[in-house]
């Protein structure tokens, strides 16, 4: 996916270094959740961030917010192209 236009926005809209959210669903999954938080540390190994949490009524799917501390546009752009491919994430906002 091209994030060009994506990045032009962000270097626009914020002021690197910044904690940046990130929306994810997907279906329930503890692997999920791991794979997640290990694509954050293999792009930002160190960096601060929190990952919550929350099912849907019938606990099929997921949402995950994750909050993280980026230093600048490349990383945000690094992030989601290391999560977009994760098996079971349906979207990425």
């Amino acid at each position: 996916m091209d994030y060009t236009g994506l990045a032009q926005r962000l270097a626009e809209v914020h002021q690197f270094p910044c904690t940046y959210m990130i929306k994810l669903i997907g279906v329930t999954n503890v692997l999920l959740e791991r794979t997640i938080r290990d694509s954050v540390d293999g792009v930002l190994p160190g960096a601060e961030f929190t990952l919550t949490c929350r099912a849907s009524a019938k606990d099929r799917f997921s949402s995950w917010t994750l909050d993280v501390t980026v230093p600048d546009v490349e990383s945000v752009i690094a992030l989601y192209t290391a999560l977009e491919p994760l098996e079971g994430l349906k979207v990425l906002l």
